[in-house]
């Protein structure tokens, strides 16, 4: 009972910082906000790649170890693991690009309020 209400409270969160930037981007015209926008709108296709990629790795690596042919060094948690560090690290990344732009955006005085 209670994960379902946090779920629906984390949902609603989560879509309210969607609209609210998809909001400021459209009043801003910012490429940061677009980006970052597009980075959290796109965050379930890009962990449907990065999911769809690791069973392909582990259906080999299982079609090897059954087989005898062990000639992969990387055992089933190594490459979990280290799928799950670059899906982090690019998303990360990209999630820190939006921000430097935005920062440089600010500096330029994109983000002042226009005179009364």
């Amino acid at each position: 009972m209670l994960n379902t209400v946090l779920y629906g409270l984390h949902v609603i969160a989560y879509l309210g910082l969607v609209v609210l930037l998809v909001f400021v981007c459209f009043r801003t015209r910012s490429k940061g906000l677009i980006l970052i926008s597009v980075i959290l709108l796109t965050s379930g296709p890009f962990d449907w790649v990065f999911e769809q990629v690791g069973k392909l790795y582990m259906d080999r690596l299982t079609a090897n170890v059954t087989s005898g042919e062990a000639e992969q060094n990387m055992n089933a948690a190594e490459l979990l693991m280290t799928l799950s560090l670059i899906q982090h690290l690019l998303h990360s990344g990209l999630c820190l690009l939006g921000g430097f732009l935005v920062y440089r955006e600010w500096r330029q005085g994109k983000f002042r309020q226009p005179p009364a």
